[in-house]
């Protein structure tokens, strides 16, 4: 195998377990969504914008806060870091929606430790929290997939999903006329 080759192989390995991380967050967050709507109105709405139950925000979001805090080993400096920018991320996000498109997608209102409505200290240590626990107890049982001699397994098996999740979203939307 030529260094070429074996780095060619390595980028489809790391692309993919990027790709599953996007994933497992979009999926975490779609049911942070749906949990929190059920305990605060006792009702299912489905606050995802697309037919699979996913949130990209999240995966987004993990693969950025990732990439920020790859160098941190301290939990309590990873929830502190993850906490402030998803929270300077969802403030900003808040004003931009309102005051450039008139939408207002989500509210505090009621929620302790609440500042205009926007963002709330709950659910900025929720996010630092979601944050650690995926950093430090989900990546890395597939950073060692991912590098084993069983790579190729997860990654047939990540692609596979991915197209079947593209052609359900597909086929949905097909039939919805969107």
């Amino acid at each position: 195998m030529t260094e070429s080759t074996g780095m060619k192989r390595n980028i489809v390995c790391f692309i993919t377990e990027y790709l599953l991380l996007f994933g497992l967050a979009s999926f975490i967050g779609w049911l942070y969504e749906i949990i929190c709507v059920w305990v605060l109105f006792r009702t299912y709405y489905d606050r995802g914008i697309l037919y699979i139950p996913i949130c990209p925000i999240y995966g987004f979001g993990i693969l950025i806060l990732i990439f920020l805090f790859r160098n941190i080993k301290n939990p309590i400096g990873l929830f502190i870091g993850s906490a402030y920018v998803t929270t300077a991320v969802e403030l900003i996000s808040s004003y931009v929606l309102e005051y450039r498109f008139n939408m207002v997608l989500w509210t505090y209102e009621g929620w302790p430790f609440s500042f205009q409505n926007r963002i709330s200290a709950v659910s900025s240590c929720l996010f630092g929290l979601m944050a650690v626990m995926f950093i430090k107890l989900i990546k890395p049982p597939f950073d060692r997939l991912f590098s084993s001699e069983y790579r190729w397994i997860g990654v047939g098996a990540v692609w596979i999903i991915t197209l079947i999740c593209v052609l359900i979203e597909a086929g949905y939307r097909r039939s919805a006329g969107i």
